[in-house]
């Protein structure tokens, strides 16, 4: 598939995904980019530590896009919660990349892990409940 259709493909999930489809996308895309930079720690080139940053620095992007997205008003005790988590993974990447730790991007690589999961499950009962709402 080209870049372009690609692209389109992308652009076209995002925006027609549900809030909790787009949460799963976002947490696939950073750990995607940990993904990335985990596996550049292997690389004997001198590159690898422009790899690492750039994936660290997009999986940053990507926290504080949920981090901005979270509503603090209304979300109660587990916007709370998810701000201070998305914190957590932001401290701790940065620190990563600056010391270039492999073991604190493989952290927040598997606490991303879990929570993409567990959206993923509510996405699909989400779904499922719309589905079998719609038949009745």
């Amino acid at each position: 598939m080209g870049k372009k259709a690609l692209d389109c493909y992308r652009k076209i999930k995002i925006t027609t995904s549900s809030p909790a489809g787009r949460v799963v996308l976002v947490y696939g895309g950073i750990i995607k980019k940990l993904n990335e930079a985990i596996l550049a720690f292997d690389d004997p080139s001198p590159s690898r530590m422009e790899t690492i940053n750039n994936a660290i620095q997009l999986a940053e992007k990507l926290i504080v896009e949920l981090q901005v997205a979270l509503d603090k008003e209304n979300g109660g005790e587990i916007a709370e919660r998810l701000d201070a988590l998305y914190e957590f993974w932001l401290n701790h990447l940065s620190l990563a990349n600056r010391e270039k730790n492999r073991q604190k991007v493989i952290d927040v690589q598997k606490m991303v892990q879990e929570l993409h999961e567990s959206w993923a499950k509510i996405e699909k009962q989400s779904q499922n409940g719309a589905i079998e709402g719609g038949n009745e």
